[in-house]
């Protein structure tokens, strides 16, 4: 014969077993509470500075040195950076006024050469038209005509954006 567990006998006892496995199924749930705090910057809490100061006396001070001097040192590398930025730009600056000076310069002595050219070919071709060569002449003179309506009615390019 196989036993059976033991069970109450009585039915009040079961009925009182069943409402404890209720009660403790139907009760809430207890409640967890969680506190959490943050702190953010360079320096420790104060309460931690001030764990820190009553194991190691003096640390906190210590600690308040040591930010000040790296962010005085931090100040000094951005200065550094942006006057190195401000040195940059000046001689980029520099640069550009110096091109753009070297640039006209070479267009005007582009243009003289030009215009000495120009005036030596009609000065050549009246020269030859003078002295009896009037198809010579007038082959001369069409280089510079032509160059300048060339000039003229040339497109010229359009400035970048």
């Amino acid at each position: 014969m196989a036993k059976t567990p033991n069970k109450p006998n009585n039915p009040p006892q079961q009925a009182q077993a069943a409402q404890a496995v209720g009660a403790a199924f139907s009760a809430p749930p207890p409640q967890i509470l969680q506190a959490s705090q943050v702190y953010q910057g360079p320096l420790p809490h104060p309460d931690i500075l001030r764990g820190y100061d009553a194991i190691v006396p003096g640390a906190a001070e210590r600690i308040l040195v040591m930010a000040e001097t790296e962010a005085a040192n931090r100040n000094r590398r951005e200065d550094e950076a942006l006057q190195a930025n401000i040195r940059a730009q000046d001689r980029q600056l520099a640069i550009s006024e110096s091109q753009t000076r070297l640039v006209f310069r070479s267009d005007l002595i582009g243009q003289i050469a030009g215009f000495i050219v120009c005036l030596c070919s009609i000065a050549g071709s009246v020269y030859l038209g003078l002295n009896g060569h009037e198809l010579l002449a007038t082959a001369l003179a069409a280089i510079p005509t032509g160059a300048i309506i060339k000039a003229f009615f040339a497109e010229k390019p359009k400035p970048k954006e």
